[in-house]
């Protein structure tokens, strides 16, 4: 019985053309796919980081603002994108005074209470308020009394005995004694409060890579300390003052307030931050665009008095 012989016959140019232009479009919509999926998470984790820049930046401000004194004189200078005040670094009371410019201040880890509590050691060029409970008249003469820092020593024998002390748990610990530029006033006592103040400012600064940062410096031992990136990038500053970062400031009654000299009408602070990412995210095909997003806070100030 004769065999049966198949002759094998290769693709045809036309089959070959059909085949590659089938590829190629799948590769082309696989190829938009992968890309698009890798933007869109390229988006969503940027958006991520911006947000978490905000929230930085929602924690520390709000923070540094709202123990400020404005009838007291703490803010300093202010403007559309930048504030500069006197923040608070801690707070203690005297528990011995030492001579007319020399007050002592009870150890950090007391046994029984805390007394004294900084999240920044005073130094010098920083200011002690010191509450003065003058006694000629009632309360309308007492007074926050501001005094310069000229040293801080610590010591391990002020304060005993005190009231505020235990003699033996807290009988080696470590205490503070603080000397200021002026003189501390008879009326200032043992148990007086004090809280300490130190000059800060933030402002919208912009970094060798172009993109803009606030940055946050201090007034330390007579100068300021190089800023401090505190989150970013923002929106770079624009005329009118609708920049990454916007300050407002009102009173009591909700009106404007500008000028340095009515700063201590100042009673509410509102702050507009802009985060911008990079103008790598924009959808297939397109030109990038930026991812942004927004925060918006009113910060009311506590100490008016």
């Amino acid at each position: 019985m004769p065999r049966l012989i198949r002759h094998r016959r290769g693709f045809s140019v036309a089959e070959l053309l059909i085949t590659l232009s089938m590829l190629s479009i799948i590769g082309f919509v696989v190829s938009r796919l992968v890309i698009g999926q890798q933007r869109f998470f390229q988006r969503a984790n940027e958006q991520m980081g911006m947000r978490r820049e905000l929230r930085t930046a929602m924690s520390l401000i709000p923070a540094d603002l709202r123990a400020v004194s404005s009838s007291g004189g703490d803010l300093t200078a202010f403007g559309n994108d930048s504030v500069q005040f006197r923040a608070v670094i801690g707070t203690s009371i005297i528990c011995g005074k030492v001579n007319a410019t020399t007050m002592s201040l009870p150890p950090l880890d007391m046994a029984r209470n805390t007394l004294t509590s900084w999240y920044s050691k005073p130094e010098e060029g920083d200011t002690a308020w010191v509450f003065n409970d003058a006694l000629s008249h009632g309360a309308e003469d007492d007074e926050w009394k501001p005094l310069r820092i000229t040293e801080v020593e610590t010591l391990a024998s002020d304060c005993n005995p005190s009231p505020y002390l235990d003699t033996t748990l807290d009988a080696t610990k470590v205490r503070y004694r603080v000397t200021v530029a002026s003189d501390i006033g008879d009326s200032v006592t043992m148990g007086s409060a004090i809280r300490f103040t130190r000059s800060t400012r933030y402002t919208l600064r912009q970094k060798t890579s172009g993109a803009w940062y606030i940055h946050r410096s201090e007034y330390l031992n007579g100068e300021w300390t190089a800023p401090v990136v505190v989150g970013g990038p923002y929106a770079p500053p624009v005329s009118g003052g609708e920049g990454g970062m916007r300050f407002a400031y009102f009173d009591s009654l909700g009106a404007p307030v500008t000028g340095l000299g009515n700063s201590r009408r100042v009673s509410r602070i509102d702050l507009l931050l802009r985060a911008r990412g990079q103008r790598s995210s924009g959808p297939f095909g397109t030109t990038s665009t930026e991812n942004t997003d927004s925060l918006a806070l009113r910060i009311a100030l506590r100490n008016r008095q």
